[in-house]
């Protein structure tokens, strides 16, 4: 088994692209950006992601991203993916090349159609694992098909070939929890909002999530609740939480409905990221709306997005500017 498993917990603060109209990167806005997000504090940031529009982005911009990432952050650990070219021969090379950007740790994500058998996508897996110097992770990234990974498949990638984590997108209870009963000495970030106060109740160690985009301290303020919540659950004798438990903490179910209503204003209508660097600038840095994916943030959803910032400075759980 792999010795360079690592360590990554806690809120990783997914990053936007920002782009000029002519659809070149903005780095004095990157820069701004990035700035902003440290200064929310979060545990460590995902530099190449869905979010990045890394799908739309050269091997070269992704790399730059990363660079750039990796030196502004700091002692802040950063991720990115590592494996979106084409020709699955060239993915150790590529996985090289970002790592040595300085990241923390190499994301992967599922090569389109091989999921289509588990046991292949298994092998695929273990042997970019088994040839990477880097702590790895993988990524059920949903612009690819089929995306999700079996709990079994998952479970044995750990156990044997030292994946350090994933980041789930089930979007199920069952599937989740699943994936939490065989992390063993790994982490499952989870990304789904709605589910995302009973994953943690169940044992999930982190959050790579949209909504940390433009609202991370929100998310972090959630996450030391919910972990709060955790440890009184635990202290009450093991048990496996339940709707009714919501009620136990008051302060992470606000919060927690909180980021499930911004999470449905980002995604309405194909806006996503768009509707996410729209909220961005209401709230500090200050970008361009423009994307290279397919998606604008119409009038409808920018008034969404302004009548969520609204209510929740008003009702507090956003931290002042």
């Amino acid at each position: 088994m792999s010795n360079r498993r690592g360590s990554f917990k806690g809120v990783y603060s997914l990053l936007l692209t920002p782009f000029r109209e002519d659809r070149s990167i903005d780095w004095e806005a990157y820069e701004r950006y990035l700035d902003w997000q440290l200064a929310q504090g979060p545990d460590g940031l995902f530099a190449v992601c869905g979010s990045s529009e890394m799908k739309w982005l050269t091997l070269e911009e992704r790399l730059e991203l990363s660079a750039r990432a990796v030196k502004g952050a700091g002692d802040t650990p950063v991720v990115a993916t590592a494996n979106l070219g084409a020709d699955l021969s060239g993915h150790s090379e590529e996985l090289r090349r970002m790592a040595d950007t300085g990241l923390a740790g190499v994301v992967l994500v599922p090569p389109p159609g091989l999921g289509e058998n588990q046991e292949r996508l298994g092998d695929y897996f273990a042997g970019v694992l088994d040839s990477s110097a880097c702590p790895t992770l993988i990524y059920e990234w949903p612009m690819v098909s089929p995306y999700l990974i079996d709990a079994s498949i998952y479970g044995m990638l750990v156990a044997q070939h030292g994946l350090a984590g994933i980041k789930d997108t089930t979007c199920t209870i069952e599937g989740i929890t699943a994936k939490i009963e065989r992390t063993g000495a790994a982490t499952v970030f989870q990304a789904n909002a709605p589910f995302m106060l009973d994953s943690i109740l169940r044992g999930a160690d982190g959050i790579m999530a949209i909504i940390t985009t433009a609202a991370a301290d929100l998310t972090i303020d959630f996450w030391r609740a919910a972990l709060e919540q955790r440890r009184a659950g635990a202290d009450r004798g093991p048990h496996r939480a339940e709707p009714s438990d919501l009620a136990a903490s008051p302060s992470a179910a606000r919060l927690h409905e909180q980021l499930v209503l911004l999470d449905c204003a980002l995604g309405r209508g194909g806006s996503y990221p768009a509707s996410a660097k729209y909220l961005a600038t209401l709230r500090g840095p200050q970008m361009g709306l423009t994307c290279r994916a397919p998606a604008v943030a119409v009038p409808e959803v920018r008034r969404a997005i302004e009548v969520w910032h609204t209510q929740a400075a008003r009702s507090g759980v956003l931290r002042p500017r």
